[in-house]
């Protein structure tokens, strides 16, 4: 039995004894699984040294000159010019505050140091084992330019507080740390899975909490209480000043856990590409989860939707279907005229919001609208939509998510308006754990697990509405 799989056998025993309550027993075998794994990191060592020593010499042969002796040749220079034209080949040339940043943060091999932590990551994917300096490599976060820029996007110029996102980033996170190209591979997958993040205002984050000012005292037309005066040469005591008034939304950060179990076989295939596997399926399940979150979550340990646990929380424009359990076109029978349903929400919203507003709403609830015809049997909604274009209802693109209400008295199966409105804030640092024992042995797997932190909330409900079905 090697090493490593003696290693494996005792951290189940270990971990099965301190289930029982056994704690002599599982802290004993605990002893052993730290002295197996000290004995592998040790071996790793010294197969290292191995690898830097030089081929052995032999003595010069008559005639022969200095026989087999190795001249020393600078191969680490090409080695450093390699890594340095593959990273300005992956993300450009970095320049002004960019590199300055780059090299303050990570040194002025910050491109080595760069893949220097994605080989440590491969490595602890496939294998699960790390030396010290691949540790210390997954234990902070690598800025790449890409990622810089995005901070100086969100007016960040400052290299002390990015130092001190990377420290609080890695602070914070269980397992290592995942790079940062990966986290944004994950995050820029997740808009095929979803309808509101590719919609929504989106921020970047170090905090637990992120603190949105809003402009208040607006109407449909303004969006604060600042308005304009218009004075003679000498202003009257009543043309008085109008002042900019401030209201608040907090944004809390949650933590989001995400399994994958993935067979041993395709660890030991050096050509599956373990990386993009891992960042579709993260993102395939984070997209879904995500997206019911941000319209029907009800806050607490998650983000709150749109329409908190499917109800009008935030209490948005409403516009009524004026027929008990039905949703209607345009309000139904006559003595309805001020509720228009369809029709009616559409000119619920302020006219500055339409021009990017959209429909929201089940393919169930699609179905029941694609079915109403008018008193010649013709069709109301033909939305003549192109192969991959989402189709078009009086005007305005429609979204199907499955996540929202179905049609039912006194439920919310349609939003309409600008996305913008919700604000998502996805925190800086993502890790990944990966799980490897006697239960996951026994069936041939390892198991991954990823920690990511988001928040999401409505802070600019002007620019949605809901419809409502009568009771």
């Amino acid at each position: 039995m090697t090493l490593h799989e003696q290693l494996v056998l005792k951290k189940g025993e270990a971990r099965k004894a301190f289930e029982a309550g056994d704690l002599e027993t599982g802290r004993a075998l605990k002893e052993e699984a730290v002295n197996l794994a000290a004995a592998i990191e040790e071996i790793n060592a010294v197969d290292s040294i191995r690898a830097d020593m030089p081929e052995p010499v032999r003595p010069p042969l008559p005639g022969m000159g200095l026989g087999n002796q190795p001249v020393p040749v600078p191969d680490a220079p090409a080695a450093e010019s390699g890594v340095r034209a593959a990273y300005v080949r992956r993300f450009g040339e970095p320049d002004g505050f960019v590199k300055s940043a780059l090299t303050e943060l990570h040194g002025a091999d910050y491109a080595q140091a760069f893949y220097d932590q994605k080989k440590a990551f491969v490595k602890y994917l496939r294998t699960g084992e790390l030396d010290r300096e691949e540790r210390a490599a997954l234990r902070h976060i690598i800025y790449t330019p890409a990622a810089i820029k995005a901070a100086m996007d969100q007016g960040i110029y400052d290299v002390s507080t990015l130092r001190a996102t990377m420290i609080e980033g890695s602070d914070v996170l269980g397992g290592y740390v995942v790079p940062v190209d990966f986290q944004a591979r994950v995050i820029s997958r997740l808009p095929g899975f979803t309808v509101v993040r590719p919609r929504a205002t989106v921020l970047t984050t170090s905090r637990d909490k992120v603190s949105i000012p809003t402009a208040t005292g607006g109407d449909d037309q303004y969006t604060s209480a600042v308005r304009v005066t218009w004075v003679d040469e000498t202003p009257t005591a009543t043309q008085a000043e109008s002042n900019l008034t401030f209201g608040l939304e907090n944004i809390q950060i949650h933590t989001a856990m995400i399994t994958t179990p993935m067979s041993q076989n395709l660890l030991e295939d050096a050509f599956f590409n373990i990386e993009a596997f891992l960042a579709e399926k993260f993102a395939e399940a984070a997209g879904v989860d995500e997206d019911n979150k941000f319209l029907t979550g009800g806050g607490g340990a998650s983000p709150r939707g749109i329409l908190p646990n499917s109800l009008n929380a935030h209490s948005l424009t409403e516009e009524d279907s004026a027929d008990a359990n039905l949703l209607t076109w345009d309000g139904g029978a006559a003595g309805a005229a001020t509720k228009r349903s369809l029709i009616g929400i559409t000119y619920a919203l302020a006219a500055q919001y339409l021009s990017n507003a959209a429909w929201y709403m089940e393919r169930a609830t699609a179905e029941v609208i694609r079915s109403y015809k008018d008193g010649s049997g013709r069709y109301l909604w033909e939305p003549n939509q192109q192969v991959g274009e989402p189709p078009m209802l009086l005007g305005y693109p429609v979204f199907m998510q499955e996540g929202l209400p179905s049609i039912a008295a006194n439920a919310y199966p349609i939003i309409f308006g600008d996305m913008k409105g919700y604000y998502i804030a996805d925190r800086v640092g993502m890790s990944v754990n990966r799980f490897n024992d006697s239960a996951t042995a026994s069936t041939n797997t390892v198991k991954y697990v990823m920690r990511r932190r988001l928040g999401g909330e409505v802070c600019e409900t002007y620019r949605l509405a809901v419809l409502k079905i009568a009771a």
